[in-house]
């Protein structure tokens, strides 16, 4: 499943593109008993949508689609930020400034590494909250999301707002200030939505 994720961040798996188990377990090279597993992994993550008999397809992404996922993420990410805000300890409001500091640190033109530094960012937000049901309703769709987010890069001047978000979003975790950290991590959401719905239809 890890590596099946990583071929759709990659963009070698498209959105749309249909999955035969026979071709999957060569290009995995593995049996089929684990190319099933993880079909059925990636499937309760809304990744793909599994067919008997017929293989599995990548879900197409189009407007609605990332308009109801990042509707979604900015609901569930604002709710776990506030909930990070009230219980993260010291220790957790150093990890988070090393990841602030990190995602600065790493090349604006580098898609690739800003999602994953992005991605670690809130997923330590998130785990602190503690809250492992919001946690897997925000799985849904989120390799899809990131894969596009590879595959057409960052807008003009989205990078440094990013890094301007981040801090806003640590002072107000450092002031355990839960009403202003949601609030930055929603309208963090949605410009995320802005910029990738710009990007795709440009």
């Amino acid at each position: 499943a890890a590596d099946l994720r990583r071929r759709i961040l990659a963009g070698e798996l498209a959105p749309g593109q249909r999955l035969k188990l026979d071709e999957l377990a060569a290009l995995c090279e593995v049996s089929h008993m684990p190319v099933r597993e993880a079909l059925r992994e990636l499937e309760g993550e809304g990744v793909l949508e599994v067919f008997p008999h017929r293989g599995a397809v990548i879900k197409g992404v189009d407007e609605r689609f990332l308009r109801n996922f990042y509707d979604v993420r900015a609901a569930i990410e604002g709710m776990l930020t506030e909930r990070c805000a009230e219980r993260i300890d010291d220790a957790g409001i150093a990890r988070l400034a090393a990841l602030v500091a990190a995602f600065e640190a790493t090349d604006p033109a580098d898609a690739d590494a800003l999602v994953r530094r992005n991605r670690e960012l809130h997923d330590t937000i998130n785990q602190a909250a503690d809250n492992p049901e919001a946690l897997r309703m925000l799985g849904q769709g989120r390799v899809l999301a990131d894969a596009l987010r590879v595959r057409f890069g960052y807008g003009t001047g989205r990078v440094d707002r990013i890094v301007t978000e981040h801090r806003a979003l640590l002072r107000a975790v450092r002031r355990r200030d839960a009403a202003k950290a949601g609030e930055v991590a929603r309208r963090h959401c949605i410009g995320a939505r802005d910029d990738l719905l710009a990007r795709m239809s440009g």
